[in-house]
């Protein structure tokens, strides 16, 4: 077991926020999975509740898609760390879909270097947090090649004590031109002694760029739950339905049909 600083961003921003990283406690022995994917070859990948510790690397060649599908439950480890790095080659494309259904300690870093002209980058992340749960997660985008795009997607529930940070960052380098981003997250706060931190930042050294970022953040709507009630559905189930479809946003997107239709039932239930 060894201590180190995880989901530390490229950026000095973060460090003049104080959110430069975590120190957590580690195993010392940790599943690593890399991938080559050959030019315009499609993968799909799935890790369900992996390991303690798990690092993925994958370098993807011209024209090449790597669907990535990354699941935490509740009843995995305590502790669950991955750290995800990519490259991606002209026109390459790597899209990566996470759920974070529960666990006490959830840490992500992911970060993507977007170095072929025409390559791209999708990350929906989808999580489900109560009780003690907390989730840590760095998300970035790094765009060197001309007509690159990003898509930094979140959404979900924080009930009873749980929290969540996530750190995102758009990086336009000089070179980029014609390169797009863009960061968005829908947070549902459910009780008042949740802790939601949302920071999206967007660095720019390239001037024919276009990036965006923005986050919706709330308690459920009391239109929606009047709207609900007027049609039968009491206010707990509306409440439920709400939060339900942060996590069924995501899961809708997930490329294989079958652990789609699976994570519908499990999140139903």
């Amino acid at each position: 077991m060894s201590k180190e600083i995880v989901c530390r961003p490229l950026a000095e921003t973060f460090s003049w926020l104080r959110m430069g990283g975590t120190e957590v406690t580690l195993p010392d022995g940790r599943r690593e999975l890399a991938c080559r994917l050959t030019p315009h070859e499609n993968r799909t990948v799935v890790l369900e509740d992996a390991e303690e510790a798990a690092l993925v690397t994958a370098d993807l060649a011209e024209g090449a898609c790597l669907q990535l599908v990354s699941i935490r439950r509740e009843g995995a480890a305590p502790l669950t760390y991955s750290r995800i790095r990519v490259r991606c080659a002209e026109r390459a494309e790597f899209h990566w879909y996470r759920l974070v259904l529960g666990g006490q300690e959830t840490y992500d870093d992911c970060v993507v270097t977007l170095e072929g002209k025409n390559s791209a980058f999708t990350a929906d992340i989808g999580y489900r947090l109560q009780g003690e749960d907390s989730y840590d997660a760095n998300c970035e985008a790094i765009h060197l090649g001309r007509r690159t795009d990003s898509r930094i997607t979140a959404s979900g529930v924080l009930s009873d004590r749980a929290r969540k940070l996530l750190r995102g960052t758009i990086d336009f380098r000089r070179g980029c031109a014609g390169s797009a981003g863009k960061e968005t997250e829908d947070v549902l706060l459910m009780d008042e002694t949740v802790r939601n931190q949302s920071i999206p930042v967007i660095l720019c050294a390239e001037e024919d760029v276009a990036g965006d970022h923005g986050a919706t953040i709330g308690q459920p709507d009391e239109e929606s739950l009047y709207y609900m009630g007027t049609r039968g559905v009491d206010e707990a189930a509306a409440r439920t339905m709400l939060a339900e479809a942060r996590v069924d946003a995501v899961i809708c997107r997930i490329p294989d049909a079958d652990l789609r239709e699976a994570l519908m039932k499990e999140t139903e239930a």
